[in-house]
């Protein structure tokens, strides 16, 4: 399959990448920085770009079978990085003909999913911002037409893959899981359409 991973050189993305090469898949990697995708593979096509621009955008969406996107934001201040580039993924894949779109959100955007500590304390004084535009790219993605499912991780942690990992339509399980476990789901999401127009939860057991 051909795929399009957003947000490749973050922590999740580059594992993104990494498993999709291993699994035989055709992979077009789209980050702020090329330098960072680190991995060199004759099946892996490397584009730097910025998130915002929608020509950028669109070179790695067309051809496409699918996008995977992990993009993450570094800074607390208010913004709309993510709903805005979350939009133009999305307006490139409608024009290109491409359906299929997997991203990765956070337990705690639903508001009652992460947990006491991290809903009321963490969530509120650390990342009021950033869990608000993740509520926007969550709005973003359920008014498009694309066939999607947003995943909703707990505490991302870079232990290996484990394979046994819970999913939960509501609330998670526990409050971690492995990056490598998450890429490995979202992976999975490609072909089994279960959880389509729906926002899972993953966690370990």
């Amino acid at each position: 399959m051909k795929i399009a991973v957003f947000g490749a050189s973050g922590k999740t993305g580059i594992l993104i990448v990494y498993q999709a090469l291993n699994q035989g898949h055709a992979v077009t990697a789209f980050a702020r920085t090329a330098s960072k995708v680190t991995i060199q593979h004759k099946n892996l096509r490397v584009i730097q770009g910025d998130i915002l621009e929608p020509g950028q955008v669109m070179s790695a969406v067309e051809g496409q079978d699918a996008v995977l996107c992990a993009l993450g934001i570094d800074s607390r201040k208010p913004g709309t990085v993510l709903s805005d580039g979350t939009l133009n993924i999305l307006n490139a894949m409608e024009s290109a003909g491409v359906k299929r779109f997997i991203c990765m959100s956070s337990a705690g955007i639903l508001g009652n999913d992460g947990g006491f500590w991290f809903g009321k304390i963490i969530m509120p004084l650390f990342l009021k911002h950033v869990f608000e535009d993740k509520k926007r790219q969550a709005k973003v993605i359920r008014e498009s037409k694309a066939e999607w499912v947003i995943i909703r991780p707990t505490g991302l942690t870079d232990a290996p893959k484990t394979n046994t990992y819970k999913i939960n339509v509501e609330i998670p399980t526990s409050k971690s899981i492995p990056r490598a476990d998450v890429a490995d789901f979202m992976l999975k999401l490609l072909n089994d359409k279960k959880y389509d127009g729906q926002m899972p939860a993953i966690s370990s057991f």
